[in-house]
């Protein structure tokens, strides 16, 4: 079994910090934990969110897959924002289940992944590890919640493969994966569907293709 990273969490002021950001301050808003918070989509849709009134709570382990840097960047521009990125790792069933009795989340943005094609051949296992058992961990905390969340997750248009037909449909076949990372994306939309089928969770799959702008993955560039 993978051993995770030490993550320092918990204690009242800590506790006070989770709340405050979670707490929704639009009439309508909504409650989110935004898994990846510190990640380029993530910094964007965790900003977007917390403008609008909804309560955002924030999810990463800051990895070095590029460089940590921009990703504390990130969060020094979300925490100006009222955003607090909590430090730690989706396979940590104890914090996942802490952050749920704290706050009735409603929904869920998964963003939180092991990214790159290329990587894949260097260190295979951390895909398993963020992609698979992480993305598990979080459904079996969610499945047991109350409220269960709404789920949206990042899937990802390398789940086509060796497709050639053009353009692209979601009903297009999706079992000739080119990668380790493709394949890991397209056994997420299977466990996606288990737990919708057996738990009644409701997730949505987005299959992102190339994401750029402002504040983007440097090996995205």
């Amino acid at each position: 079994r993978r051993s995770l990273r030490t993550f320092s969490w918990g204690g009242p002021a800590w506790e006070k910090r989770v709340r405050n950001s979670a707490r929704v301050r639009a009439s309508n808003g909504i409650s989110v934990l935004v898994t990846g918070a510190a990640g380029f989509v993530g910094t964007h849709v965790s900003a977007a969110l917390k403008k609008r009134g909804d309560g955002v709570l924030g999810l990463d382990n800051f990895n070095d897959y590029y460089d940590p840097s921009l990703k504390r960047a990130r969060q020094a521009l979300l925490e100006r924002s009222g955003v607090f990125i909590v430090e730690g790792d989706i396979n940590d069933e104890a914090l996942l289940k802490k952050l749920f009795e704290m706050v009735p989340f409603t929904h869920v943005m998964h963003l939180a992944a092991q990214a790159g094609v290329r990587y894949a051949m260097q260190n295979p296992a951390s895909y398993v590890h963020s992609n698979i058992a992480g993305f598990v961990s979080l459904l079996e905390v969610c499945k047991s919640a109350n409220p269960q969340p709404a789920i949206v997750w990042a899937s990802s248009s390398s789940v086509y493969g060796l497709n050639t037909k053009v353009p692209f449909s979601e009903k297009d076949k999706t079992d000739q994966p080119a990668s380790l990372y493709a394949a890991t994306k397209k056994a997420g939309e299977e466990i996606a569907h288990t737990y919708n089928h057996i738990y009644g969770l409701s997730l949505t799959g987005l299959r992102f293709f190339t994401v750029y702008g402002p504040w983007g993955r440097p090996d995205m560039a």
